[in-house]
């Protein structure tokens, strides 16, 4: 029996985007000698090395490394960000706070488990609607979007915001790298931040998501990440992601294929970002031009449950051309999760 799929029932306006990010950019180098200053690193050479391997050269993270485990600094909480990216997206849209109608988060890296983190972030914004929070990494937008496709299913529906954010470099404890070797990759991976993006009831004209999907293809796998009751790191079947990713990725090909929308077809290709080199791994192995990926881990990281909400804006505020495709294929370990959607320019 194949794996089913939800696809988006029409078309939502994309109003405006917007990002956040926590204090300036840390480099590797920086990191991995800050790691070994303060917490007597001794396997320096081997993060280095997965660094240059995943290409990822920078991030920006919530936290001062000043303990093995420690609060976010000042203005960097997970709620924070995502309030954040919220009003750079309500700015860009010209929209005030009050004309939503509902709001949505995604995060696996909550600031606390109740109320949800969705509220905190509803208290900064001053907002006073609906909101629902999704506990979901890096297929969390497309899951959103299935939800708002409901709520805007009506011409006169207000707009909805959808915000993923993650602050994971608060689950990970700097003093347990040289006893746990796994955690390196998570150290080198990890960076935290928001993105966030305003959709409306579909219009004749504008930006678009045109069409969507969500789907699982873990059912009676083991998780390929988790983060089990009253742990405070992040545990990685890095074995079972390498070995099911690509397979996440081939089935978001074939709905999209379905859908009237084949990769070969797409101005853009936006991958999960999952380091810095998976734009030139899923070119070769979909055989495409390796410049229609759009790829920014190298620079800030994977930052998770954000990551195709950032990358959305960032491709957006560069100005795409007319008319132009841009189309998503999110994948996650968790329970083997795929997603995506396609965006028209204008």
């Amino acid at each position: 029996m194949t794996d089913q799929v939800w696809t988006l029932r029409h078309e939502l306006a994309v109003l405006g985007s917007g990002v956040a990010l926590p204090g300036a950019p840390v480099s590797t180098d920086a990191l991995v000698a800050m790691i070994e200053q303060r917490f007597g690193f001794a396997r320096c050479k081997q993060a280095l090395a997965i660094a240059r391997r995943l290409d990822i050269r920078s991030r920006h993270v919530s936290r001062a490394f000043e303990a093995r485990h420690e609060d976010a600094l000042p203005g960097r909480t997970n709620p924070d960000l995502a309030a954040k990216a919220v009003q750079a997206a309500l700015d860009d849209a010209g929209l005030a706070i009050g004309d939503l109608g509902y709001l949505i988060g995604h995060t696996t890296t909550p600031e606390q488990l109740l109320p949800p983190n969705i509220a905190l972030v509803a208290d900064r914004l001053g907002y006073r609607g609906p909101f629902v929070e999704l506990r979901q990494a890096c297929t969390g937008f497309a899951n959103a979007l299935m939800i708002a496709c409901g709520l805007l299913a009506d011409a006169g529906s207000a707009p909805v915001a959808i915000v993923g954010s993650e602050t994971g470099s608060l689950f990970f404890d700097p003093g347990s790298l040289d006893d746990e070797a796994g955690q390196i990759v998570n150290l080198i991976q990890m960076g935290d931040g928001a993105g966030a993006v305003i959709l409306g009831p579909r219009r004749s004209t504008g930006d678009a998501i045109v069409a969507g999907w969500f789907g699982a293809a873990g059912l009676g796998r083991e998780p390929g990440i988790q983060l089990k009751s009253g742990a405070t790191e992040f545990d990685h079947d890095f074995a079972a992601v390498a070995a099911h990713g690509p397979a996440l990725f081939e089935a978001g090909a074939q709905v999209l294929a379905r859908l009237g929308y084949p990769l070969a077809g797409c101005d853009w290709i936006v991958p999960h970002q999952v380091s810095g080199k998976i734009g030139a791994l899923a070119a070769d192995h979909f055989t495409l031009p390796p410049e229609r990926f759009f790829g920014n881990a190298a620079h800030i990281g994977n930052t998770g449950s954000a990551a195709i909400w950032i990358a959305l804006s960032e491709l957006r505020q560069r100005g795409l051309a007319p008319a132009a495709t841009l189309a998503t294929l999110g994948a996650e370990a968790s329970k083997f999760m795929h997603g995506g959607f396609v965006y028209r320019h204008g």
